[in-house]
């Protein structure tokens, strides 16, 4: 799945009975230096050993996925679980023309 660190996409969300827009993409690290992912209202979380830097090519031997898709299938099979569902899940982060970096995440039930 791509993520774009970039982007000035929002999503809506109401908030003590008022609409706000909050980014679609955002992340955090934490002091331990794993990442925490949200993709509109969803949750990935990556420990720091999992992470790699790559050449863009690598992307032509990968299947890429949205998220509307994967989410149609974890409500379907397990939708307070759905690392279970997608337990080899990656994040694919563009940091310059020619490389990548790419997260293993586990999509984690979040309510906010």
């Amino acid at each position: 799945m791509h993520f774009d660190a970039t982007s000035k996409k929002t999503y809506s969300i109401e908030v003590n009975g008022k609409i706000i827009a909050e980014p679609y993409y955002s992340k955090g690290v934490k002091k331990n230096g794993n990442i925490t992912f949200y993709i509109c209202k969803e949750m990935f979380y990556s420990d720091k050993k999992e992470i790699d830097t790559c050449k863009i090519e690598y992307l032509k031997n990968v299947k890429m996925s949205d998220l509307s898709t994967l989410k149609k299938d974890v409500n379907r099979t397990n939708p307070l679980y759905p690392y279970k569902v997608f337990p080899n899940l990656y994040l694919v982060e563009k940091i310059s023309d020619s490389t990548i970096v790419k997260y293993k995440v586990k999509w984690e039930y979040y309510i906010e």
